[in-house]
């Protein structure tokens, strides 16, 4: 059976740790599974804070296009004040998502389960990065809450890789910490009713 080809957009602002969770997500799975896998990002050269977005893309097939992800199944969201508070524009979010929108807020109910047809869910990653790493990069939280939603891998062989990769970057109690950040963001991600 072949397996389905999957494409995920990120929005953030610098700072928040999407591209790294982006590319993290892109060496685990292409890695340890039978997907191809793509991850870049599309930012300029904006300091902390900035917008910034990155893609991923995971096929059964190697993968040669290299645009960016106009229709994705899966998009994330880490930062809502990337909405326009005046408008409450949410076009440039919700831009031809065909499935799940992922969403780093407390409030259980959104404006985007009215304006979006696909299935809406919310982490309050902030939250859960603020409590167990001590800082707001809700990042880990939120791809706990993809591997969940996304169905790639399953929690604990991702939480494996995951381990390997930060450690190749940071000292233990940060490594351990955001384990547990990545599984309790797959433990609290709610679906948004309708």
């Amino acid at each position: 059976m072949k397996k389905k080809d999957l494409s995920i957009r990120w929005h953030s602002r610098a700072g928040l740790g999407a591209i790294t969770a982006a590319n993290a997500l892109c060496e685990i799975i292409g890695k340890y599974t039978e997907y191809h896998s793509q991850s870049f990002p599309d930012f300029g050269s904006e300091k902390r804070g900035a917008p910034v977005t990155a893609y991923n893309r995971f096929s059964s097939e190697k993968i040669i296009v290299t645009h960016h992800v106009e229709k994705p199944e899966i998009a994330l969201l880490l930062d809502t004040t990337l909405i326009n508070p005046t408008e409450l524009d949410y076009s440039d979010i919700t831009r031809g998502i065909t499935e799940d929108l992922l969403i780093n807020t407390a409030q259980e109910k959104t404006k985007f389960s009215e304006k979006f047809s696909g299935n809406v869910w919310h982490l309050d990653a902030t939250d859960i990065s603020k409590k167990i790493i001590g800082r707001n990069i809700p990042n880990v939280p939120m791809l706990g809450a993809l591997i969940k939603v996304s169905g790639l891998t399953d929690i604990d062989t991702f939480a494996i890789h995951l381990t390997e990769f930060l450690a190749k970057t940071f000292p233990q109690k940060i490594v351990d910490g955001n384990i547990s950040a990545l599984r309790k963001g797959y433990e609290n991600v709610i679906k948004v009713s309708k």
